[in-house]
């Protein structure tokens, strides 16, 4: 609850207790002090007759007010508390004479589910859900590549290869980068595009990352 509704409620009840007042004050305000102990008692009982049932009826209001108070705290300690899980993805890579390799880290506090995660060409929108779909045959060797990563939870600080491609070396001729630069120029024209959620199912921004930096 804001200030403003506070400062409304509380004008409320101070209200509800004035009015009563204000109205006898207003009906019997030429009557002189009375010294009958009986008018007095009479005094009394309107009193009572009229805040008891008021007083009752605030302590009413106040006991749902901070039930409220109570629960917005709640609330609020919970998203905190979410925050300080939340997850932060990132993804890298490198390009070497014989290597090229794409990953994934959370680093973030909290665990990273992957809701859904696909390749976008940068000109036509066209999609695909893997690399190893966007590359053509080769001789190389693929110690790792990644297939359909929906549902994949990534732990705080954890690393996932999304491809790791080694150039072949031959006899002779070394490191040949034929392989490779097919493989660069498919990458770079595609970017990354990964949804995914905290382990409390709150949706973080979509990630984004381009793979033209492979044509360079």
């Amino acid at each position: 609850m804001n200030s403003c509704k506070k400062n409304v409620v509380f004008f409320c009840l101070i209200l509800l207790l004035i009015v009563p007042l204000g109205f006898y004050l207003f009906k019997f305000n030429g009557s002189s002090l009375s010294t009958d102990t009986e008018v007095w008692g009479q005094f009394g009982d309107y009193l009572n007759g009229t805040f008891m049932p008021l007083i009752a009826l605030i302590g009413v209001i106040v006991t749902y007010m901070l039930g409220v108070f109570s629960e917005e705290r709640t609330v609020a300690n919970i998203k905190l508390d979410q925050q300080k899980q939340r997850p932060l993805l990132h993804v890298g890579f490198m390009d070497s004479e014989t290597q090229v390799r794409i990953f994934m880290v959370n680093k973030g506090n909290g665990p990273l589910i992957i809701t859904n995660y696909r390749l976008i060409n940068l000109e036509g929108d066209t999609e695909c859900l893997s690399i190893y779909e966007l590359l053509p045959e080769i001789e190389g060797i693929y110690s790792n590549y990644s297939g359909n990563l929906n549902n994949i939870v990534l732990s705080p600080n954890e690393e996932f290869e999304l491809l790791n491609y080694e150039t072949p070396y031959t006899e002779g001729f070394g490191y040949p980068g034929s392989d490779r630069e097919i493989i660069r120029k498919k990458l770079s024209n595609y970017k990354i595009v990964i949804d995914f959620c905290d382990v409390y199912n709150n949706k973080m921004p979509v990630y984004e990352r381009s793979l033209d930096w492979f044509g360079r």
